[in-house]
């Protein structure tokens, strides 16, 4: 009797330990790309890119809280060594300021001077930060040898990033003399947060329509941040893997590797990856046929959007995490739109609602789409050019995701 008493005390003590198992966590991210360049890319012109020495300092919002973080920098797409002299993080202000008394000196192995190798990233020392979930942080990183930005004009807000020249201002609350830039990725590329082994971490792979805009009524950025809002309390961390023109078979350096290509780094050994929503195709479609604002290419293959979906779900079931359809949003009327596209967009979205590939699926276009003509976007949710959603329009997909998919 006594054995079976012991044996179930050692039973119980072995269940409280486990559940009070702590690892660490994904509560942001931002996916790695190539330098931004110069010159012409399809309509647009983009300013010329300069090397900035100094500071870069970045806010950022997170998903879920923790006693502790660690930062993950990224030289991924450097073609020379990357040294940063100093990393610091604190609890944001306003703006880019920091909070009074919040910042905290980084280290890399017990160092404070770290250099990444080309291609490589540099993971920090776990850093005693309480933070809580939504907390807006700034990151600042020392970098006097320099690196690649691009300048915003002057009328452009000064919101995520900016630059402080020939100073290391990591320690300073206040950034001096700020230089906005933007089409530039941050050099930290995550934040983790010590959590419990019970959370679980749902990656938003994707391209701009996950990327995302910044919602000016809220501070939340695109539909995963609305997700996370309503996945709030129930030990979920949501992190943002979209890119701006990113694909699912072609890689632009400054747009991102193709999705196939970036989702070990990007999803699959994300800390803490449970669930993976996969919105990703529609500029592998407008960026194909005659007359595209990059050239002329052949029309993209529904097939070979299918096999690629295909490859994201096998490889994803090998780690066990589970793979989240959403189908493609309308986009008539925008810049790369032909009707020859159009059929294309139907037959992959139709396979994702049909297929029973996915463990679960979004009607991301059903959420958005204008009632009498679905392949329009409705103009409530339209930013304007028929392919990326507005404000309301992002807030109505976050709220389209059956929380039931992640239970």
């Amino acid at each position: 009797m006594k054995m079976l008493c012991l044996l179930a005390l050692f039973g119980i003590c072995g269940s409280v330990f486990a559940r009070d198992q702590q690892a660490w966590i994904a509560t942001w991210a931002s996916s790695p790309t190539g330098p931004a360049t110069g010159g012409r890319m399809g309509p647009f012109t983009l300013p010329p890119p300069t090397t900035l020495k100094g500071t870069m300092r970045y806010r950022l919002r997170i998903s879920q809280g923790g006693n502790q973080v660690r930062l993950r920098l990224s030289n991924e797409y450097g073609e020379k060594p990357l040294t940063v002299n100093a990393v610091t993080v604190g609890l944001a202000a306003a703006g880019l300021d920091a909070a009074s008394g919040s910042l905290k000196k980084a280290t890399f192995g017990g160092r404070e001077v770290a250099t990444m190798p080309a291609g490589a990233p540099a993971l920090s020392d776990p850093i005693d930060l309480k933070v809580t979930a939504f907390a807006d942080l700034v990151v600042s990183v020392y970098l006097p040898e320099g690196t690649s930005v691009t300048l915003c004009p002057p009328s452009f807000p000064m919101v995520e990033q900016a630059g402080s020249e020939d100073s290391n201002a990591t320690n300073e609350a206040h950034l001096p003399a700020p230089k906005c830039t933007f089409f530039t990725r941050p050099i930290v590329s995550e934040v983790d947060v010590l959590g419990s082994t019970r959370d679980k971490v749902v990656v938003a792979l994707g391209d701009s329509i996950t990327d995302g805009r910044i919602d000016p009524a809220t501070g939340d950025r695109g539909w995963p941040a609305v997700l996370a809002r309503r996945l709030d309390g129930r030990e979920f961390s949501i992190v943002n893997a979209g890119i701006a023109g990113n694909r699912l078979l072609g890689s632009i350096p400054m747009l991102g590797a193709a999705a196939l290509a970036r989702l070990d780094r990007d999803a699959l050994t994300v800390p803490g990856t449970k669930y993976i929503v996969l919105l990703e195709g529609i500029n592998d479609i407008g960026a194909s046929g005659p007359g595209t604002p990059f050239g002329d290419f052949p029309l993209a293959d529904p097939k070979a959007l299918i096999a690629a979906y295909s490859q994201v779900i096998a490889r994803a079931h090998e780690r066990g995490i589970k793979v989240i359809g959403a189908t493609m949003l309308p986009f008539e009327g925008a810049m790369v739109y032909t009707i020859e596209k159009e059929p294309i967009r139907a037959e992959v979205n139709q396979w994702i609602r049909s297929s029973n590939s996915f463990d679960g699926i979004v009607d991301f276009d059903a959420a958005v789409r204008d009632s009498t003509n679905p392949k329009k976007f409705d103009a409530a949710y339209d930013s304007g050019d028929h392919l990326h959603p507005n404000a309301a329009g992002y807030r109505k997909m976050g709220e389209a995701i059956d929380l039931k998919l992640f239970n």
